[in-house]
């Protein structure tokens, strides 16, 4: 009897939502992506006082792996309400990521028109919207990100402005607080945890580039001062089925009461479509500490091979180089790592879209 009510109560549901669709002429849709694999990296310092190989199961090497709603109203005029709702998924326990928020890839609805959208919610940042597509990883665990974790932000309490004009994008945005979990909206302090950022990107048919400036204020009314600058320039050009990608990055930190920390970053790599199915790619990144030795650089190598249109195997290969006491690992500074040691690591997965 039970199970009959359940199966009558989706039924209805399935029938209103039908409804709701035909007369407000809007449009949702469900996707999402499953991406786990096996990972190998030495001189791992997981296990406190150890350099020994650590083996596990990883989720989402290429792509986060995730579960994502999003949608359309048409209002007339030219006029749409949009929203999206994208919750990240560790394949490896089906555990939440994002610090446990349900959908802490993305949350926003707002309006979008001929001048452009304006969105409200959670957001991805210019860096992970457009500078991570400028590098041959674009956001997978080992890329531009290991060297700078700003190409993969996401940002709370968010207002964004993006617009498309011809072949020029351009995009802001104003955050009162771009991490709830650690502060800002606080009454009196309205610079606590606030995160700005603007941008612009061509995108020609051979040839890409985007600039993009972003600063971050401390999260705490004592912290408030303190800033975290970064301006980032990528391009991209496509020969025949070749494309070269690279970038710098210039990120400067103030904290009152001490030194700035100035820190350059460059890249480059190459991806050659050697058939339909198969690819290849490598890139080199190297950060630059100013006023200090400590300039680590890493390789990165993937062989990715698509079974179709939604289901890809891949190789990637990863190996950071650190000098000076700098401890740069595959997955990213002081992340297990040894300190001082150099590190290798290899990864095999399988990645499936729908």
């Amino acid at each position: 009897m039970q199970s009959r009510v359940i199966v009558s109560t989706i039924a209805a549901a399935i029938s209103l939502a039908c409804t709701a669709h035909a007369s407000a002429q809007s449009n949702v849709a469900v996707y999402g992506i499953i991406d786990s694999g096996i990972e190998v990296i030495n001189h791992s310092a997981s296990i406190p006082g150890s350099k020994a190989n650590l083996t596990r199961l990883s989720s989402g090497n290429l792509s986060g792996s995730r579960l994502g709603f999003r949608g359309t109203e048409d209002l007339g005029g030219g006029l749409k309400a949009v929203f999206a709702l994208e919750s990240g998924i560790g394949v490896d326990n089906g555990t939440s990521l994002q610090g446990g928020r349900l959908f802490g890839r993305q949350a926003y609805v707002g309006l979008q028109g001929s001048w452009g959208a304006l969105t409200l919610g959670r957001q991805n940042s210019l860096m992970l919207d457009w500078m991570s597509k400028y590098n041959t990883m674009d956001n997978a665990t080992w890329s531009s990100k290991v060297h700078d974790a700003a190409f993969s932000d996401r940002i709370d309490n968010t207002v964004k402005y993006s617009g498309k004009f011809d072949v020029v994008d351009v995009a802001a945005y104003y955050s009162t607080g771009y991490d709830s979990t650690k502060g800002g909206e606080l009454a009196g302090h309205s610079k606590a945890g606030r995160e700005v950022g603007v941008g612009a990107q061509y995108n020609g048919a051979a040839f890409r580039a985007a600039l993009v400036y972003d600063r971050k204020n401390g999260q705490t009314a004592a912290l408030e001062n303190n800033t975290d600058e970064h301006l980032t320039f990528g391009a991209r050009y496509k020969f025949g089925e070749a494309e070269v990608l690279g970038g710098y990055l210039r990120r400067k930190q103030d904290n009152v009461g001490a030194a700035s920390v100035r820190t350059d970053m460059g890249w480059i790599g190459l991806a050659y479509q050697v058939s339909a199915p198969l690819q290849l790619s490598a890139s080199l990144y190297r950060t630059d500490v100013k006023n200090s030795d400590k300039d680590p650089l890493s390789l990165i190598s993937m062989v990715k091979y698509s079974l179709s249109k939604r289901t890809d195997l891949y190789l990637i290969n990863s190996y950071a180089s650190n000098r000076s006491g700098s401890n740069l690992g595959v997955n990213g500074f002081g992340v297990d790592i040894a300190a001082g040691q150099n590190q290798f690591g290899t990864m095999a997965g399988v990645r499936h879209t729908f």
